[in-house]
């Protein structure tokens, strides 16, 4: 949830909201000494002095447009203020009239917008204002002592007044920056903190204490599915209430549930933020937990077979040169047929060695587009010249002709696995083996028994075999490879029936 960040006033606002209580506080003014409480009044109108307050209100209304800097327009407009109303208070009998604290509120306000010197000097020119009118009212002669006094105290209320206010202004100015500041950090926490709570692989679910959810990640809406704020989740509250009878326990606990048909493990953290208590939860699927285990497994097995592999290469190549060498200077039957042995073997061996070696092919895919009618004529016409004794036996039927972008050494040796395992599995009848493709897969049936339900399960494991001279590595590769390329391969049946799934074109 975003946090609001304080946004410091402008200038143009500061003046505004000052321009505010200098037209309020002159209608108040005019109201209470010339209708309110007419008895004040001297006798003598105060039109001009309206008309030039009005004006100086003007001035300040139009003076933020000329972009100058706030010390100098609100110097201008105050030292307005000071004059006409030191004018005010000259009108209704001078300073001993009391209408000189009317300059306190004025200049409390604009110590609240100002430093300190600049706070100091509008009291100063209050003090000079003040005192002008006290030596102006004795007409040349020897100032009135009580006006004098009067006059002093008013010159120290507006000194006390514009420091205390100048004070509070830049100690609220400081406060401001501060809070703008810890807000803005806030914020940007608070987006590093919602990253992190996305990047985790685990579903994480925070709540109250009350069971409503406070913050949650996508993989959380992906167990539990559709989640809001400050709602609760039926699945949890069991947990919750547990937790509650148990005295709220402050140390984590292990947790094991079923959440609509998924087998949940994870932890349960209570936490305490101020008053507030959080229960915060992490969950994990069973099932991709397995499945990664597998993956790490297999990763490891990949590259520990294809490093033996690797070292066996070179004295295999050995061995296999001196079996021919042996057969060619064998002079009896029993030798030659010991070399044959020999000779058959290693080529088994080294055929082995080739398939463990790509084990690691899947990391280097380079897709292109490949139109599908095209490379399966080719691909089964290679087969025949291999196979010779297919011819005849081997159908294509593409039932939408399109392109996909796969690799194609990749496809080709998908394709070659399932066409040969397909072909040594079936009647090997003209027909017995179908290559079919439709909009998002190719099929590849044979007619024969196909796959026990005992075989399924394990069809796809590495090193898994029914046949004694396999390696066991093929349909594992050929699943790795469409992987890699995006696309999936599957035992779909009844009968002998692969199907590789494509890759979408979107």
């Amino acid at each position: 949830m975003p946090i609001p960040v304080p946004i410091p006033l402008s200038p143009q606002r500061v003046l505004h909201f000052f321009n505010l209580f200098r037209t309020v506080s002159v209608v108040v003014l005019l109201i209470m000494t010339q209708w309110a409480m007419p008895t004040l009044s001297p006798g003598t109108p105060l039109g001009g002095w309206a008309w030039l307050y009005g004006a100086l209100i003007t001035l300040g209304l139009l003076l933020p447009r000329f972009k100058l800097p706030l010390l100098w327009t609100l110097s201008a407009t105050l030292t307005g203020d000071i004059l006409l109303l030191v004018a005010f208070m000259q009108h209704y009998g001078g300073v001993q009239s009391g209408f000189g604290m009317l300059l306190l509120p004025f200049l409390a306000v604009a110590g609240m917008l100002v430093s300190g010197r600049f706070a100091g000097f509008y009291a100063a020119l209050a003090t000079l204002t003040v005192f002008g009118s006290v030596l102006l009212s004795s007409h040349g002669g020897a100032p009135d002592p009580r006006e004098l006094f009067q006059g002093a105290l008013l010159a120290t209320a507006c000194f006390v007044t514009s420091g205390i206010t100048s004070l509070l202004g830049n100690k609220a100015r400081r406060s401001e920056q501060l809070a703008a500041a810890r807000s803005s950090e806030l914020a940007s926490l608070n987006r590093v903190n919602a990253l992190v709570l996305q990047a985790l692989r685990e579903a994480v679910v925070v709540l109250d204490d009350n069971g409503l959810v406070q913050h949650y990640n996508s993989r959380a809406e992906r167990v539990f599915g559709r989640i809001q704020r400050d709602s609760s989740l039926p699945e949890l509250s069991p947990l919750l209430r547990r937790w509650r009878l148990q005295g709220c326990p402050s140390h984590a606990q292990t947790l094991d549930l079923n959440v609509r048909g998924q087998q949940l493990l994870g932890r349960m953290l209570p936490l305490a933020v101020g008053e507030v208590r959080l229960v915060v939860i992490f969950l994990q699927n069973v099932a991709e937990l397995a499945a990664e285990a597998q993956r790490i497994k297999l990763t490891a097995l990949g590259r520990l077979t294809a490093n033996i592999a690797h070292e066996i290469r070179n004295p295999l190549a050995a061995i296999s040169q001196a079996a021919e060498l042996l057969g060619e200077d064998a002079s009896d039957e029993g030798s030659r047929r010991l070399a044959a042995m020999v000779h058959a073997n290693s080529r088994r061996i080294n055929h082995l060695v080739e398939e463990v070696l790509q084990l690691n092919r899947r990391d280097r895919v380079k897709p292109e587009p490949v139109a599908l009618s095209a490379f399966l004529a080719a691909l089964v016409d290679d087969f025949l010249l291999a196979n010779p004794a297919a011819a005849g036996g081997i159908v294509c039927r593409v039932l939408v002709a399109h392109t996909v972008r796969f690799d194609r050494g990749h496809l080709q040796q998908i394709l070659t696995n399932l066409i040969s395992n397909g072909w040594r599995y079936s009647s090997q009848t003209p027909g017995a083996l179908c290559v079919e493709v439709d909009d998002d897969s190719i099929r590849v049936r044979d007619d024969g028994p196909g796959v026990s339900e005992q075989a399924q399960s394990r069809l796809f494991e590495p090193f898994y075999t029914t046949e004694s001279s396999g390696t066991g590595l093929g349909l594992y590769i050929a699943r790795e490879l469409a992987e890699a390329n995006g696309a999936r391969l599957d035992y779909v049946g009844p009968g002998g029936c692969f199907r590789l799934t494509l890759p979408s074109t979107a």
